[in-house]
């Protein structure tokens, strides 16, 4: 890929793999540090990047797995002397909470079959298009929309039991 291509995809690809970062990550900083640190390394690939569309999917790729690494060297634990001094019981009855839908809404998913896992992820992770989800599943728009639909049912479903 020559570099003026690579530049504007970068520029093009650049929002979503933030909000990607974002959805990994809850610092700003840390999803921006994570996005440099995925451009530099495609970069270093650029050479075995021959469209946009790889180039998307490889950034993709790349992204969850720095946030994952970033997550498990940080291990994003709160020091006993915060909670000590702060007292804050609604505070921590909010993270408790928020903990549980995660793990609510991650055992829903995980009921959901690997097609709809894997479009609802390239829709609402990656914010793709339905056009370019079609191309990847080779199906058609509709079919897309079709099972988008349909997982957010089971979504639904899934987490009022």
């Amino acid at each position: 890929m020559l570099q003026e291509e690579f530049i504007e995809n970068c520029h093009r690809f650049r929002k979503q793999m933030l909000q990607q970062a974002l959805h990994y990550l809850d610092s700003t900083d840390d999803a921006e540090d994570i996005v440099q640190e995925t451009l530099a390394k495609l970069w270093m690939m650029r050479n075995r990047i021959d469209n946009p569309v790889k180039m998307q999917h490889l950034a993709s790729v790349i992204l969850k797995n720095a946030s994952l690494n970033m997550l498990r060297t940080q291990k994003r634990m709160l020091p006993l002397e915060s909670l000590e001094n702060n007292c804050d019981v609604e505070w921590a009855q909010r993270q408790y909470y928020d903990v549980e839908n995660r793990k609510r809404l991650r055992d829903a998913i995980n009921r959901l079959s690997d097609r709809q896992k894997a479009v609802v992820r390239m829709r609402n992770v990656e914010m793709m298009s339905y056009a370019d989800i079609a191309k990847i599943m080779g199906t058609t728009e509709s079919s897309v929309r079709g099972i988008i639909c349909k997982a957010r049912k089971i979504l639904l479903n899934n987490l009022k039991e």
